[in-house]
């Protein structure tokens, strides 16, 4: 019976042996082969019994070799110990791993001598405590890392944690700090020496009234010291949700504290800056007045001047008809010159005011600029007085440049006579005209300003010089050192204007009680200087019955320019606008001379009036007349090249003399029509242009002066105009105005660079392109050309297109 029992009991413990979870093996101390692993161990090692009965306990140990093993084991073998314990990596038949901790131990049955070993497979434990120590370690790095003062307290309000920031912030190690209150460390005293009881402290609240709060402190550094600081203490819970202790968050605030105090030392400067500014309004005020009143007559002046410039031509006409019919010796010829010294007068006053408004159009002319300032010397003497000396110095070799002469001339007067202020009217005023060459480098300190050749002009004076603070704004409309009513401060800014609009540059060096320089550049130009004209005949040129068409919406005036015309020998047609007057020319009567208004009513503008009289009648001459100047023939301030203007109110020998001139001008040119015509016949392999313009008149000039270099041109007066052109033909060059009348000419050259990269693009245009291109175009694919453009400027152009990119 007992035999049995024990047979049952050994049997039960080898099938709980067998069936237990964790893995079990009985190896022998001889070899340290297996001989017994339960069923865990064979399942997850996935060897059979068999199998592993061949192999040694460091068969299925990769990290450990035979030597190892045994040396581990050696003391339990020779009982210097009953147990040993040890980490260690098994591998499975099929080469997978995993990590375990074996419990070893020698077990003695029977006289035999067993290793006996319980492994517990710890992988995912290993695994866990990898990803705890990088949460740890990622946390610790933070709480090390940021500027944020950083403390906990446990349930006892005893500091457990402070972070590097706080270490800083405080003075005290964590080492000095663990295990007390903090409260007794860095907050137990009042900056007056009072006990500060935890009791009072709000910080110490938030633990055992469960909430967060925040505020201003003052804590006591280890120095001794005291320092504000703002804080915010919050309960600290554990997974229950019992609050277990209190985490700090603490920033010094004495960086924010001198902001504090700098924002309301700021305050108080504002204030007085307010009470200064209340007083420079004051004194602007008187300014602003002028100011609002000289724009008010530029704005006026526009709107004033053609009607004006009307009455004086129909007051002036008639008046020079009647003085034809009165004898030298009338009594009555007195009234007829005063009332013509009255309209002479009033021509002078409007054009003083289209002048003030910049409403004038500039004539540029190839000018020698030395021989210019040298037909001047008698007149600047004459009027800067005998207490100024003038010298003059002109280089040899000097270029022309391409200006208006007149408005030149008003600059230097203008120049000189604020130099002669300067002096207090003693002292040298020094004009030199030499060449000069602007380098990229000065270019690019000089915003707007292009590299290449000039003409230079500097006046020197020895005057007063000007203070550094002024230097800036001498240019500004309005300004002036003068004293009130002594100046309007337009003068500098109507010079900076015109210098500016002729593609030039203005430059003002100065140094107090040192004198001041003004240098003008005025690009150059290989055009040459056009002759000076004849001696006035002294006769008025009349005319031989050569026909003129009148085109004039006046009625007033319309008949007064009938009656001079006739008077001058010529003879006349008449239409009250531009769609009658091209019925006329489209009748086929012959037409020497189109005489038209550019402002005036209908359909039809006259500038498209004048072109289409020209595609009639190729020899016909064209004379514009206008008393506002601002309008289709004029860009950017300048006349388009080769439009003949006849300002109102003109006088009858004025009107003889342009008339005979453009009628001398068309009939010196009718015999050469035939070699233009041929000319203009481009050859096969010429380049071909696209001219991208609506305005009439700039396509039919642009358009001739490409013919002339050579070029077949085909026109196209709108966006879906070129688009045509562009899907039908193919073209070396696109031509094109920026302000089309059905879209953006940059939408245009955007669309071309990008879909016809062969194509070289010209923008022409009274503005900077760039204005336009807001950063979308690419400068490098287009040559830009900027209005009005003679016939050298396209060259160029046209030359930098066949120059190789980058």
């Amino acid at each position: 019976m007992v035999q049995e029992a024990l047979r049952l009991a050994s049997d039960r413990l080898g099938q709980i042996v067998e069936d237990a979870a964790s893995e079990v093996y009985l190896f022998s101390v001889e070899d340290f082969t297996f001989t017994l692993a339960n069923r865990g161990a064979r399942e997850n090692l996935g060897y059979s019994m068999e199998e592993l009965r061949g192999m040694a306990a460091w068969d299925i140990k990769p990290e450990l070799s035979r030597e190892a093993f045994l040396d581990l084991v050696e003391p339990l073998v020779n009982g210097k110990t009953t147990t040993i314990e040890y980490e260690t990596v098994h591998q499975r038949k099929d080469g997978s791993r995993y990590c375990v901790l074996t419990h070893l131990q020698l077990i003695s049955t029977e006289g035999e001598k067993v290793l006996y070993a319980a492994i517990q497979d710890i992988t995912k434990q290993k695994e866990t405590n990898a990803a705890l120590t990088k949460v740890s370690a990622r946390l610790d790095a933070i709480l090390s890392n940021t500027t944020m003062a950083i403390f906990m307290m446990d349930d006892k309000q005893q500091c457990v944690f402070m972070n590097r920031a706080a270490e800083e912030l405080t003075g005290y190690k964590f080492e000095e700090t663990v295990k007390r209150p903090l409260h007794d460390v860095i907050h137990h005293t009042h900056p007056d020496g009072r006990h500060f009881p935890i009791e009072d402290c709000a910080i110490d609240r938030a633990f055992p009234e469960n909430h967060q709060t925040q505020g201003e402190e003052t804590f006591v550094h280890k120095d001794g010291s005291f320092y504000p600081v703002g804080f915010t203490a919050s309960p600290m819970k554990d997974e229950t949700g019992k609050t277990v202790g209190t985490v700090i968050e603490v920033r010094d605030l004495r960086e924010e504290l001198r902001a504090r105090n700098a924002e309301i030392e700021f305050n108080n400067a504002l204030k007085t800056k307010v009470e200064e500014a209340m007083a420079e309004r004051d004194r602007l005020e008187a300014q602003l007045v002028q100011a609002q009143k000289m724009e008010a007559v530029g704005q006026l002046t526009g709107g004033i001047a053609h009607d004006f410039n009307n009455l004086l031509q129909v007051v002036g006409s008639n008046l020079q008809l009647l003085s034809k019919e009165l004898a030298e010796v009338d009594a009555k010829r007195r009234f007829v010159d005063n009332a013509m010294a009255g309209v002479s007068r009033g021509a002078k006053l409007t054009a003083q005011l289209l002048a003030f408004g910049r409403q004038q159009p500039l004539e540029p002319k190839p000018q020698n600029l030395g021989r210019l300032v040298r037909g001047m010397d008698d007149m600047l003497r004459r009027t800067l007085g005998e207490g100024i000396e003038v010298e003059t110095v002109i280089s040899g070799g000097l270029w022309n440049c391409l200006v208006d002469p007149a408005q030149l001339e008003n600059v230097i007067l203008n120049l000189a006579i604020n130099a002669r202020d300067a002096m207090a009217h003693h002292g040298k005023l020094t004009i030199e005209v030499g060449n000069a060459a602007l380098d990229d480098a000065y270019a690019q300190s000089h915003p707007n300003v292009a590299p290449g050749q000039y003409v230079m002009l500097a006046i020197t004076d020895t005057g007063a010089g000007i203070a550094p603070e002024i230097m800036e704004k001498v240019f500004d409309p309005f300004f002036t050192t003068k004293d009130t009513g002594e100046g309007t401060g337009l003068g500098l800014s109507m010079v900076y204007g015109f210098i500016k609009q002729s593609g030039g540059h203005i430059k003002l060096y100065s140094e107090e009680n040192q004198g001041t320089t003004v240098r003008v550049y005025l690009p150059r130009t290989q055009r040459q200087e056009e002759s000076a004209p004849l001696p006035a005949a002294t006769e008025t040129p009349t005319g031989s019955g050569e026909v003129i068409l009148v085109v004039e919406d006046d009625a007033a005036v319309r008949e007064t320019a009938v009656d001079q015309l006739r008077d001058l020998g010529y003879g006349v047609l008449t239409a009250e606008n531009a769609d009658s007057a091209l019925a006329i020319v489209k009748s086929g009567v012959k037409i020497n001379l189109l005489f038209t208004d550019v402002v005036m009513p209908g359909k039809i503008r006259s500038p498209e009036l004048a072109r289409e009289t020209k595609a009639h009648l190729p020899n016909v001459g064209v004379l514009f007349t206008s008393g506002y100047t601002q309008n289709a023939i004029v860009h950017a301030g300048r006349l388009d090249e080769g439009v003949d203007l006849l300002s109102k109110p003109y006088t009858r020998e004025r009107l003889a003399l342009k008339i005979h001139e453009i009628l001398s001008r068309q009939s010196s040119t009718d015999a050469a029509h035939v070699a233009q015509d041929d000319a203009h016949s481009a050859p096969d392999d010429a380049l071909k242009v696209l001219l991208v313009e609506d305005d009439a008149l700039i396509s039919m000039a642009t358009a001739d002066m490409l013919a002339d270099l050579g070029y077949a041109v085909t026109e196209a007066d709108s966006v879906a105009a070129a688009e045509r052109s562009l899907e039908a033909e193919r073209f070396d060059i696109m031509f094109t105005d920026l302000g089309l009348p059905d879209g953006s000419g940059m939408d245009l050259v955007q669309h071309v660079t990008q879909l016809r990269p062969e194509i070289t693009v010209i923008i022409a245009s009274g503005a900077d392109p760039r204005e336009y291109a807001e950063g979308e175009a690419e400068p490098a694919r287009y040559v830009s050309l900027m209005k009005p453009y003679d016939e050298h400027s396209l060259k160029r152009a046209l030359e930098q297109c066949k120059e190789p990119a980058g």
